[in-house]
């Protein structure tokens, strides 16, 4: 479940990002958050994954107090959640199985969990046939895939999308939502952040529109893709988003997404960016010593040496 009562959040810099929101996602539930850029949907993804504090106001996720969260308790929070970020953040040295099942070895889950449980999300998402392939050997519906199921892997209560189909095709990002909602009708409380319009139009359901910090429309409503979907019900909501976001900001959108998504660096010295990018600030510095870096780059390890570069333990190299 996650609530924000009375929210509101104002920057060092004096810009109010939030003003007095109140939002109520209840466990299962399925939501859209539309609204331009800048409108606050940002903001409140950072206080979700508690990035940010609340300047006034209480938020709650999954039965966690944010406000009232020590630090040390904050990666066992995050364990609670999954991220499926826009631009895959996938481990170029590491295969599909790799990748996912790296979450779960960061956690010391055990061997045998590990090895029944990643098959199947693999198997979930639809990848088995590319279970031992590696990210540059993936299209990026496939790549969108293998986050999902990374997010998914440590069956979390609540994953949020961050614009999950922004760097697909547009053709498969229907399939990529397909795929979410799939999940969520196995019980995971799914928030989608996104600007393609044309999805939520076709898909329906909880709409959040965010402008300038507030909430101007927060409704449950048919898709056309629902049959029993009335026309006064379609303008109606193509009202409610063009009210929330600009013509201009969706072409833009649009535009990005036929955009080629930007190829995956090759080099990177700090295995702390790319475990920051799954565990999130804080967590990984629990992991992994200060100033500590590896000798040598995040995409010539092996999956041992990720491991032992985050945990600070020496490894003789090889994979399980």
């Amino acid at each position: 479940m996650v609530e924000l009562k009375n929210v509101s959040v104002t920057y060092s810099t004096g810009v109010d990002a939030l003003n007095n929101v109140s939002l109520r996602i209840n466990d299962g539930d399925f939501a859209f958050v539309v609204g331009s850029s800048g409108a606050g949907k940002s903001t409140m993804i950072k206080l979700l994954l508690k990035e940010i504090d609340a300047t006034s106001g209480v938020v709650t996720v999954n039965g966690y107090n944010l406000n009232k969260l020590k630090k040390r308790k904050i990666p066992e929070f995050r364990r609670t959640l999954g991220f499926v970020f826009q631009d895959f953040r996938l481990i170029p040295s590491m295969t599909v199985y790799e990748n996912i099942a790296f979450v779960l070895r960061v956690i010391d889950a055990p061997i045998k969990y590990i090895r029944k449980r990643v098959p199947y999300v693999i198997s979930l998402v639809g990848l088995h046939a590319k279970t031992n392939s590696y990210p540059d050997e993936l299209s990026g519906g496939e790549k969108q895939r293998v986050a999902i199921a990374r997010a998914l892997v440590n069956d979390p209560k609540l994953i949020i999308a961050d614009e999950p189909t922004g760097n697909i095709d547009p053709e498969l990002s229907y399939e990529i939502v397909e795929l979410l909602k799939s999940i969520n009708d196995q019980g995971t409380t799914i928030l989608m952040v996104t600007h393609e319009h044309d999805l939520v139009r076709h898909f329906g359901g909880r709409i959040i529109n965010i402008t300038g910090g507030e909430i101007v429309f927060d409704e449950v409503m048919l898709g056309a893709a629902d049959d029993l979907i009335s026309d006064s019900e379609s303008m109606q909501y193509g009202y409610a988003l063009e009210a929330a976001v600009p013509d201009s900001e969706a072409l833009q959108a649009a535009s990005a997404i036929d955009s080629p998504a930007p190829a995956p660096a090759k080099h990177d010295p700090n295995a702390d960016e790319l475990v920051n990018s799954i565990l999130k600030d804080g967590e990984e510095q629990e992991l992994l010593g200060a100033g500590e870096t590896p000798d040598i780059p995040i995409d010539q390890m092996t999956p041992d040496e990720v491991i032992a570069a985050i945990s600070g333990e020496k490894t003789s190299g090889g994979a399980e």
